[in-house]
Parts: structure tokens; sequence; C-alpha cells
């Protein structure tokens, strides 16, 4: 069968001619919907870059000294709608003005507003110019990551980095992450840098590196929960120390615009099921019951993430809670692969672009599949059911909705990518408790 390890040459030379044809194609058909299109909408209508018109706003108002009223909202109460739909208005207009006046899908600026400091630099230059250079750092940030994964993982230095590099963009959400212009390159930098300094026993420097994720703080949850149930003083310290440099920062520069944004925070899991705003495509355990019930029952769309949520927690309790820090490399490594696979389906928000970030647990399976294969020989198997479902997950999921929608029925969708990807974590976790 396929999925026997090791890898018959045919099959290494069917999966790579498979994934060349699919990423050869996807970005042909992205680069002509940009040239159907007109000005910087695509054929569609969707803007050039997407979410990074949303950074160009944050880092533009910044420049402009405007930041105050970026996150100034207003809600809209839709009588057939669970929850109230949150426009921001001065963004709107400001996206318009680059975009065309009629343009209405509004890409908000939602991050902290210490977050526009890293986008400033890019609105000094007209749109099309700021997405060129934003998309060359992010391919170079990509590359400093492979190195990093290559030089911890003997088994990644048997291929060239050129050829690693290459290979991230056979994972359909790599791609997805430069079409959307987004920041999961510099999240992946900051994860391996993590892992590489708990890796050589550097807490501290670990710890500040998460730290960094106050950018995105609930795609730190997965590995801050380890280091705090480990009790891994030094990362705990190294984590307080960057988080209170970044706070402190935006206390005394940004006063109001921090308390602006604390403000809105509540409401940040309102605009994923605003009418607007494509929830289809997140992945997280809460996109998956926000597809199966929001439409329904909001409630049970909170009851069941909390439930998978904590369940998910108690199971990454289980795989640590035995261990000695560092003591058996293997194990070590696979329950960080786990840890960071099972944290990005713990965050609310995890875009069908942000599975780039399944890259660094995806070289610690290369690094250990022998191993794997020994005690799973369907490793191979739930590794190539995982890289089609996250090509083909969210499009199903929009299919899914449209049947219903058409039948006239309330507009639900099984998200197969979440358990999917929980599933295929669940397999090394099983590996490791059982070694």
């Amino acid at each position: 069968m396929f999925f026997q390890y090791p890898l018959t040459q045919d099959f290494k030379k069917r999966a790579l001619g498979y994934s060349i044809i699919m990423a050869v194609l996807t970005i042909s058909l992205y680069l002509l919907n940009l040239i159907m299109g007109t000005g910087l909408e695509s054929y569609f209508g969707v803007p050039l870059g997407v979410d990074f018109l949303a950074f160009y706003t944050g880092g533009s108002f910044y420049l402009n000294d405007t930041l105050s009223i970026i996150y100034n909202h207003v809600f809209i109460e839709q009588p057939d709608a669970n929850v109230s739909q949150i426009f921001f208005t001065d963004q709107l207009e400001f996206q318009k003005n680059i975009i065309g006046p009629e343009f209405t899908k509004l890409s908000p600026f939602i991050n902290p507003p210490f977050a526009a400091l890293l986008y400033a630099p890019f609105a000094n230059f007209d749109y099309a110019t700021a997405y060129i250079f934003w998309t060359l750092l992010n391919l170079a940030l990509l590359l400093v990551s492979v190195l990093i994964m290559r030089k911890e993982l003997p088994k990644l230095r048997e291929v060239s980095p050129y050829k690693l590099y290459f290979c991230c963009f056979l994972f359909f959400p790599t791609i997805a992450c430069f079409m959307y212009g987004q920041a999961a390159s510099i999240i992946l930098l900051i994860y391996c840098l993590c892992f590489k300094a708990l890796r050589n026993d550097r807490d501290f420097s670990a710890g500040f590196y998460l730290g960094l994720l106050l950018l995105k703080p609930q795609l730190a949850v997965g590995v801050a929960f380890i280091i705090i149930i480990k009790w891994r003083w030094q990362a705990i310290l190294g984590g307080i120390t960057s988080v209170i440099l970044i706070g402190l920062f935006s206390i005394i520069f940004m006063p109001n615009e921090l308390l602006a944004y604390l403000e809105i925070t509540p409401h940040l899991l309102d605009l994923l099921r605003a009418d607007y705003y494509p929830t289809w495509g997140i992945n997280s355990f809460f996109g998956f019951a926000a597809l199966l019930f929001d439409h329904t029952n909001v409630a049970l769309t909170n009851a069941l993430t909390l439930t998978l949520t904590v369940s998910t927690l108690f199971l990454l309790i289980l795989l640590w809670r035995e261990q000695i820090w560092l003591n058996e490399r293997t194990k070590w490594d696979l329950s960080m692969a786990v840890t960071f696979c099972w944290g990005l389906l713990i965050s609310p928000h995890l875009y069908y672009y942000d599975l780039m970030l399944l890259l660094l647990p995806t070289a610690i399976i290369i690094q250990y599949l022998p191993w794997l294969y020994a005690r799973n020989s369907r490793i191979i198997l739930w590794i190539t059911i995982a890289w089609i479902s996250c090509y083909l997950g969210s499009q199903l999921s929009v299919l899914q909705l449209g049947i219903f929608n058409t039948l006239g029925f309330p507009e639900i969708s099984f998200q197969f990518i979440t358990p999917i990807l929980f599933y295929l974590g669940y397999t090394l976790y099983k590996s490791v408790r059982s070694a």
C-alpha cells in the first residue's frame, strides 16, 4: 500500500508530481484572477493581498497619527441574526480610498495597537508596492524558519535547504498565506525560535520569544500551557518579561488606543460570526462548532467549543505529566509536535492560511517517521489525509453551506479539517504514550 515505509520511489514521484500540479494550478488561477480584475481588485472583487489591506490600514493610521480612532465602531442589530454586526466605519472609508468607492468588503484591523508599528514602514509606500515588499519580507522569514528547522532536525539535513523551502509551497496553507498577505511567516519564525530554545535548554529565551505572540496571543496558548504545567520558571519569566515590555510601551505611548482596543476585545468573536465574515474558513474548535450550531443556537457553539478545548488541554496534561523535561528527546520532540498542532485548534481564529504553522510539527514528524511507523503503520495515510483536507476542507464547507441554503435549510456545515488535524495529533499522542 502507498502508506508503507520506507516510501517507494514510485510513490515519492507521484506524490511530488501531484503536489506540484496542485500548487502550480492554484498559483496560476490566483494570478489569472488578479490579471482579469480591475485596479487593485481581483476578478471576484477581492482586494489585492486581502488581509494585508488591514495591516496597511493599521500602519497608515499610525503614520497619520490617527490610530486613536481606528477602533471606532458601530453595532448594527439584525433581527434574523444571532449576534450583532460590528463595523469599523473609519477603516472602511480609508480602504475605499485605496481600493475604490464601490469597495464594501471591509478587511478590519483588529490587532493590538502596538502591532501597527510592524506595518507602519510599509505604509510609507503606495499599496501595491507595500504589498510586494511585505511579500518579500515574509518569503525571507519563511526561509529563516526552514534553516532553523533544518539545523535542529538532522533528518532534514539530508535535503538541500532550497528543496525544503520549495516543499513548503506544496502545502496549500503556505500559498494561501501569501495570497492573503498574511503574517503567518512571522508567527512560524517565533514558533521555530521558541522550539529551538526550549530544545536547547534556553528557557528564558524561549519564553521571551513566545511572549512576542502578544501580537496574536491565542496562538501561544498551547505551548504556554505546557510551560506552565511543567513549571519551566525561566521560560515563564521570559514570557512575562516580553509581555511587560510590550505592555509598558503600549501604556506609555498608546494609552488611548490600548483602551479602545480593550473595549472591542469582548466583541471579536462576534466579528467572526458577522454576515460579511467568511466563517467557513475558520478551522479551530470554535470554527468547527460555529459552522454546526451558530445558525440554530449560539449557546451550543460555545458549549462545544469549551468542551473540546478543555478536553484537549486535559489530554496535553496526560501527555506531559510523566515526562522528564528533555530526558527522552524523541518523546519530547513529538510531544511538542502534538502541542503545536492541538494548540492551533484551541485558537478561536484559525483561518486556513494559519495552518501554514503546521510546517513545524510536520518537520518534527518527518524527523521521527520510522519510529512512528513502527508504532502506527497508518501514520503516512493520516498525513496524506491531513494534507488533502487542508487543501479542500474549507471549500467543502462552502459547498455544504450552499447546498443547505439552496434547499432552504439553516446553513450548517461540517468542517472536516478540524477533526482530521485533531486525530493526526491524537495518533502522535498515542504513539508517545505507548512508548
